[in-house]
């Protein structure tokens, strides 16, 4: 037989060509690789979010008092976008560190943060703190949030007091505080005006022409 002559064998078409359904479809990949690509495109949405936010946070918690201090300063650097984790903030409120709690303070003033919880607590900062800028943060911020009656409350006692300093811290603030509040107080405040400190006197004279506008 000659090569022009030998007999063509037919191709096996299944050896030549593999089956379809023995490779794995780009289609059953989908679900991981989509997963993936999304995780990888809304990064924040997967755990990320802000790294600022997330490290003052974390540094709020931190044992370290430099840490939570930092992570304060931070929080208020980025106005309201901390506001919602203010109960956090709160909780600093009670922090040992007279330095934390004044800038807690200050920083539920700023977010306007006044919570039953945060009023009762900023009351009894301002009443008893040891810290004498904690206590004159708190009594302004009593004031700054529409807490009235605790302001009144805690400014009547501290006039009745002899620490002549927190007297005129006290005078001061009244001075800058609501109307309503500077009626409330009009009593001790008349009496301050009548009395031998000049300082006080003129802080308080100062808070009554308030009654006359």
């Amino acid at each position: 037989m000659t090569k022009k002559d030998k007999p063509i064998v037919p191709q096996d078409s299944k050896a030549v060509s593999p089956s379809p359904e023995k490779f794995p479809s780009a289609a059953s990949y989908w679900p991981m690789g989509m997963v993936l690509f999304v995780c990888v495109a809304l990064f924040a949405g997967c755990g990320g979010g802000d790294p600022r936010l997330t490290e003052a946070l974390e540094n709020i918690q931190n044992p370290d008092e430099v840490f939570r201090l930092d992570g304060l300063k931070m929080l208020s650097a980025m106005g309201e976008k901390g506001k919602p984790h203010a109960d956090k903030v709160a909780a600093l409120l009670k922090d040992t560190s007279p330095e934390v709690r004044s800038l807690a303070v200050t920083l539920l003033d700023d977010w306007g943060h006044s919570s039953p919880e945060v009023v009762q607590e900023l009351s009894a900062i301002a009443a008893g703190d040891e810290d004498a800028d904690a206590r004159a943060n708190a009594l302004s911020a009593l004031s700054t949030l529409g807490a009235n009656d605790e302001f009144v409350k805690v400014s009547k006692g501290i006039l009745a007091g002899e620490d002549a300093g927190l007297k005129t811290m006290t005078v001061l603030i009244i001075s800058e505080s609501s109307v309503e509040s500077v009626t409330a107080l009009k009593t001790e405040l008349e009496a301050i005006a009548g009395g031998s400190d000049e300082g006080q006197a003129a802080d308080a004279k100062e808070a009554l022409k308030r009654l006359e506008e």
